[in-house]
């Protein structure tokens, strides 16, 4: 009976710490939700380390953005869509405070809403033509768009519990068609390490 109770115990010690390596041996892990920066508008995160403890790492997210701006002349212009960002990054610091270093790019789909119209000339006074506009109606296309930018600021990132980031994105782009032009975006995230 004392050899049966002596293995059931060194088995049951031998989980608890195969447990207890295993989740050690777990990458320190976050989702947080993002608001500006590389999310455009909002956006949920999930972030993570290559290898526990090391200050490499990545994130890949989902962001929506939505804008519309009038116009006295051209009416109303919106665009929405959705955007994935994704990031190399880096964590540079010993305790929980860190400098917060990341290239990354951000690959969109928008729809563009916006107003057109016809315009006429009515006549003509002193060689100077007079024009009437319009309104013809809503047109809309929707677009591929993509963007790189940096990441630059601070990370507050214990082993758990919460987190918190701010910071800003400066962006640019390769040009073509697809390219979406930005300048530089400020954020802030509270999000949860586990």
């Amino acid at each position: 009976m004392k050899k049966i109770f002596v293995i059931i115990t060194l088995v049951a010690m031998m989980i608890q710490n195969a447990q207890a390596q295993q989740t050690s041996e777990h990458p320190n892990r976050s989702v947080y939700l993002e608001l500006l920066g590389a999310s455009n508008m909002v956006g949920i995160n999930y972030d993570a380390r290559f290898k526990p403890n090391s200050p490499w790492g990545y994130r890949i997210g989902l962001g929506v953005t939505y804008s519309k701006q009038y116009s006295m002349f051209s009416g109303s212009n919106s665009l929405h869509g959705t955007d994935i960002p994704l990031e190399f990054n880096y964590l540079l610091g010993k305790k929980r405070s860190k400098l917060d270093l990341g290239l990354g790019l951000n690959l969109g789909y928008y729809t563009e809403k916006y107003d057109t119209w016809n315009t006429k000339q009515i006549g003509e006074e002193n060689g100077i033509p007079h024009y009437e506009s319009e309104y013809a109606g809503e047109d809309k296309h929707s677009l591929w768009g993509y963007y790189f930018f940096g990441n630059i600021g601070y990370r507050y990132q214990p082993s758990h519990g919460f987190q918190f980031r701010t910071g800003f994105n400066p962006s640019f782009n390769l040009g073509g068609k697809h390219s979406v032009t930005k300048s530089i975006f400020p954020y802030i995230s509270f999000g949860y390490v586990f």
